[in-house]
């Protein structure tokens, strides 16, 4: 199924979200928790999801050097719940298939 690709080829190397689930931990609980993650999706593309409730993110600026004291000093990142990571990735393996027909090259 398309959903077990992308929860195998996630990366274990990012932070958890405010959701407090790292992409690991999704992995080694996959068998307990993906029926739950299938009827999410089902119930998005029926339209019956309230995103609010899953797109929650944390905001937070990261030192890029030991003396950081300007903006440029840090990089900003954005610390997603799994399940709105899970749905983007989704959704983004599904446009690269037809970006090219929708979007000219240059």
């Amino acid at each position: 199924m398309e959903i077990d690709t992308v929860v195998k080829n996630l990366s274990n190397d990012k932070s958890p979200g405010p959701d407090g689930f790292s992409n690991e931990f999704l992995k080694s609980s996959w068998s307990v928790v993906k029926n739950d993650i299938y009827e999410l999706y089902k119930s998005f593309h029926e339209n019956n999801v309230c995103l609010r409730s899953i797109n929650t993110s944390f905001i937070t600026l990261i030192p890029k050097t030991q003396e950081a004291r300007s903006l440029n000093d840090y990089r900003l990142i954005s610390l997603l719940n799994t399940s709105a990571k899970l749905l983007t990735k989704l959704l983004s393996n599904r446009l690269q298939l037809i970006i090219t027909k929708l979007v000219h090259k240059n």
